[in-house]
């Protein structure tokens, strides 16, 4: 007769990511042997200790809600920008030159308000300003 497992892994794990308030997330356990001589206590622990164990050796993003920027400057003050980048932690993606210097950077909405201010009390002159997309930075 075979014994019904239902409960033994799913609950146990979604439990665990639950205690750490952790979300998108994915846990994969792979079971190659059948689990009968477990029996139910042994597969939750099984299972919830493969959950922990994961989860004590993941690198965990912290991610915020941001926008990805196009901003142009004129080629005099491309660098003060490009230092400005550095300082602030501002992923700049692509520079490209033409008339301008078009840069397209992501940063999280507490920084472009930052820089939308800087821009506005003329510390950084840039000559276009383009919000392209909302996007987790």
């Amino acid at each position: 007769m075979m014994e019904n497992h239902h409960g033994t892994a799913g609950a146990p794990m979604l439990e665990i990511l639950r205690g750490k308030s952790l979300c998108q997330v994915l846990i994969v356990v792979t079971r190659y042997f059948g689990g009968i001589l477990l029996g139910t206590g042994g597969l939750v622990r099984a299972y919830a200790g493969a959950t922990k164990k994961a989860l004590e050796e993941a690198k965990f993003v912290e991610k915020q809600i941001g926008k990805e920027v196009q901003i142009s400057f004129t080629y005099s003050e491309a660098e003060n920008f490009k230092y400005y980048c550095r300082k602030n932690q501002i992923n700049v993606i692509k520079e490209e030159y033409s008339d301008d210097v078009n840069f397209l950077v992501e940063l999280t909405n507490e920084k472009l308000k930052k820089m939308q201010n800087e821009i506005d009390n003329r510390k950084l002159k840039a000559t276009r300003i383009d919000k392209i997309t909302e996007k987790y930075i």
